[in-house]
């Protein structure tokens, strides 16, 4: 016999139950299932009489999952019975409780600790793939930043201004093409230049990913590459401007138990990545956002009966492995680039370099690069290993030029966390030894210095608790030219509250100095901070060279009407040093002022100097014009409807907000993060009443350039309001209508008045509707009006002859 639960309530049912004969040996029917309060779907369970002793396997295995163990499912599917049901002490026995609510008629779970499964919670966007928002087909951004600079020292005086102009432009939206332009005039005295600075174009595919770059390029820098700026072409994987959401290191993992549910917020390095609701269970948290080194995840959680607590775990993890099976690469090649006189200067001679990484395991990433120039080549390779001990990198490189032969550089670097090691600090121990013979790099120089030398650094911070810790750091160097060089040093650091008191020696033995030299010093520290209004003091004091420095700061956080400052007094054996900053940041420019005063304990008068700076940024994005301040990159222009003449505010947070649209010209924001989700809020303040300006946040993806745009307020801006009464005069509460115009349908619902508010309507004839058979839809208007709030009286809707005599 098989019931279905929503043919009978709950009381009724169990009533029903009760009244069974007892010899009525079993009954199957479906109840829900509970965990912590949260539904999870029906199970069918099996009656003896009005008691439940067994509930069908599978489907409870379906429902609870990855929620228990593998090794409970096991055990219970082999006692299993004939027609797959368990029993309730045998679920009990394994670790789940089953208890029927005869009020409600449902089977409430429990799960006890040791038959909780492993759930994974995977926190990196590895399966995220990146969807643009719509964007403008043509956007141009232009970041003006001018400077001004006075000098005076006794009777001497100079002054220098400059202004920079940093264009960029997007051809084709997030799959289109990116131009960068940097230009400069600088005027000193009375000299004038106009100088280029790097232009480059690029195109983006942030899918497979790759960066294809022409014109003005920076050469990639692995292993003993020397980088450098050509004018050329590149192609790059660049992961963390183009998946910056992707996890491309070692997969990490943390084990959380909770034995109950609660609500749960979890921070890495005093961020916080989530904060929610979870249930009961044992949870494999993957993929964690760490940073190198040493990082401190801190659990806080807080039961439904109010008992809090903390747990933390702490986790090595070294960024520059790659996940298994993962390439990163940087090809280059072009003509040797540098800043001078006048500009970007091409260079005689050629080069192309490049390399490759491979994630060989989740613990080796191996790479292979190189240089070819006009005058040599570098060849050289990379190795990094993660073992439980720390974190290895070797790097092993030779060259052959035409001026130097052969020659070649080895390099061992260690890092790790050993005894004495801070929680979520980085690795307290660094060591590194290297070693060059003959060696060359920069192969596009005809002439070039080699080098040869032997190098051994070393450094070691000891925590011994929260009070005390000790630094021991100390380097060798010997240069086949220079002769040996060895520095050691030692501090130790006792802290009190916002006061650090420490103490040390360093030894310094040069070949050009005398003799060795060995001095120990003092330091004081003071650090204050105002934790609501930003202010910043403080102090500190060194007693070699004498030197002592005291600072009180404010930020500015780049809000509108958000003014900072910064005041600054140095003093050591060789010089003083006074200086003032303040900044402003307003809704189309920020700007900013510093005066220094600075003496030579050498003789000679007090140099004086007085900066002002400013930036400000105009950007396109289809024809729409904003105003603001944004540096090239993702931006947001925003105008308001002609219908809207209050301003509107954008990228409201509780600190402000970032700028300001008002009627006679829009604003512009930059947007943080090309090929990642931005959220935009905006708010009108002094909105009229009853105008309804359309969204309040915006989601936005865009592409490394792109320029979007938002319109605040619509012609679909009303909102109206009016009363529906029947012939008779009563009203018509409580029911469902719809003003309709073409396709557009805009919902409402009557109070038991029968009045009745529409938002987002515009000047235009509509028919309104009571949803039902009763009543005949009606012809109405509404006018344009100075007033976003609109009455529009009351009508008396016709009900249909053959159902007049019926009430509603």
């Amino acid at each position: 016999m098989t019931l279905a639960l929503v043919k009978l309530s709950g009381r009724r049912l169990w009533g029903w139950l009760a009244l069974l004969p007892l010899s009525v040996s079993a009954m199957t029917m479906t109840l829900p299932l509970q965990l912590a309060g949260n539904g999870l779907g029906d199970v069918p369970v099996v009656f003896e009489g009005v008691a439940v002793y067994a509930v069908e396997l599978p489907a409870l295995q379906s429902l609870l999952g990855r929620r228990v163990s593998d090794e409970v499912w096991t055990l219970l599917q082999n006692e299993m019975g004939p027609r797959r049901e368990i029993r309730f002490e045998q679920l009990e026995a394994a670790g789940i409780t089953l208890t029927l609510d005869p009020a409600t008629l449902s089977l409430q779970a429990s799960i006890a600790p040791e038959a909780h499964g492993d759930i994974s919670v995977n926190f990196g966007e590895d399966t995220t793939q990146f969807a643009p928002s719509p964007s403008a087909g043509f956007s141009w951004l232009n970041s003006f930043n001018l400077a001004h600079n006075e000098s005076w020292q006794d009777s001497d005086n100079s002054r220098f201004s400059s202004l920079e102009w940093l264009a960029q432009m997007n051809i084709g939206g997030a799959e289109g093409v990116n131009l960068q332009l940097a230009n400069y005039l600088e005027l000193e005295d009375d000299s004038t230049s106009v100088l280029r600075g790097e232009w480059r174009a690029y195109y983006d595919n942030p899918y497979q990913p790759y960066r294809l770059s022409v014109g003005d390029i920076e050469g990639g820098v692995a292993g003993h590459l020397p980088g450098g700026s050509f004018g050329g072409i590149a192609i790059e994987s660049d992961y963390a401007t183009l998946q910056p959401e992707r996890t491309i290191g070692p997969t990490n993992n943390q084990l959380l138990v909770l034995q109950e549910s609660a609500d749960v917020e979890i921070s890495i390095n005093g961020q916080v990545i989530f904060s929610g609701r979870q249930e009961a269970g044992r949870f494999n948290l993957t993929n964690l956002p760490m940073a190198n080194g040493a990082n401190d995840i801190v659990v806080r959680i807080t039961y439904l009966s109010g008992r809090t607590e903390t747990r933390v775990f702490s986790q090595f993890y070294n960024n520059t492995l790659l996940q298994q099976g993962m390439v990163n690469y940087a090809f280059s090649a072009g003509v040797p680039s540098l800043f001078g006189d006048d500009g970007v200067e091409y260079q005689d001679g050629w080069a192309a370099n490049g390399f490759v990484e491979y994630g060989v395991s989740e613990n080796l990433t191996l790479g292979l690069n190189g240089v070819i120039g006009q005058y040599g080549y570098l060849l050289g390779t990379t190795a990094t290993m993660g073992t439980r001990w720390g974190n290895f990198s070797a790097r092993l490189s030779g060259s052959h030029s035409d001026e130097l032969d052969f020659g070649h550089i080895a390099s061992l670097s260690f890092e790790s966390r050993i005894i004495g090691s801070a929680e979520g600090s980085a690795p307290n121990l660094r060591m590194t030894l290297e070693r060059a013979s003959d060696f060359s790099a920069r192969m596009w120089e005809e002439t070039q210095q080699p080098l040869s030398y032997d190098r051994v650094l070393a450094n070691y911070v000891w925590t011994i608790n929260e009070q005390w810790d000790a630094t021991l750091s100390g380097s060798y160097f010997n240069d086949e030219f220079a002769g040996e060089t060895l520095s050691a040093s030692s501090q130790v650091n006792w802290r009190y509250g916002d006061f650090i008191l420490g103490g040390g020696v360093s030894y310094n033995n040069d070949p050009q100095l005398e003799g060795d030299e060995v001095a120990y010093f003092v330091t004081f520290d003071w650090y204050w901070a105002h934790p609501q209004h930003g202010y910043t003091v403080g102090a500190n004091y060194n007693t070699h060279n004498n030197r002592a420095r005291l600072n009180v700061s404010r930020s500015n956080n780049d809000r509108v009407g958000s003014m900072g400052f910064r005041a600054q007094a140095e003093y050591d054996d060789f010089q003083d040093r006074e200086t003032a900053v303040l900044n402003y940041t307003a809704n189309r420019a920020r700007v900013e002022g510093e005066v220094e005063r600075s003496r030579s304990h050498s003789g000679g008068e007090p140099l004086y100097t007085a900066s002002i700076r400013a930036n400000t940024a105009i950007g396109f994005a289809d024809g729409k014009v904003g105003w603001g301040r944004a540096q090239p990159g993702p931006f947001l222009v925003t105008q308001l409807h002609p219908t809207l003449e209050a301003p509107a505010q954008v990228g409201v947070s509780q600190g402000g907000y970032l700028a300001e649209a008002t009627p006679w010209l829009g604003s512009l924001i930059p947007l943080d993060l090309a090929y990642a989700n931005n959220m935009v809020d905006i708010g009108v303040e002094d909105a009229p009443l009853g105008y309804d300006w359309g969204q309040s946040r915006y989601t936005l993806s865009p592409g490394a350039a792109t320029g979007h745009f938002v319109e605040v307020g619509s012609d679909s801006a009303y909102t109206v309001h009016g009363i529906l009464l029947d012939e008779t005069g009563a009203p018509i509460g409580y029911r469902q209508g719809e003003l309709q115009q073409g396709d557009l349908r805009l919902s409402f619902f009557t109070n038991k008045t029968g009045r009745f508010y529409i938002q987002g309507a515009s000047p235009g004839r509509y028919t309104l509707v009571v949803l039902g058979p009763r009543f005949r839809p009606l012809s109405l208007e509404i006018a344009p009006s100075d007033s976003s709030l609109i009455n529009l009286g009351t009508y008396h809707v016709e009900c249909v002859k053959e159902e007049c005599r019926d009430n509603p």
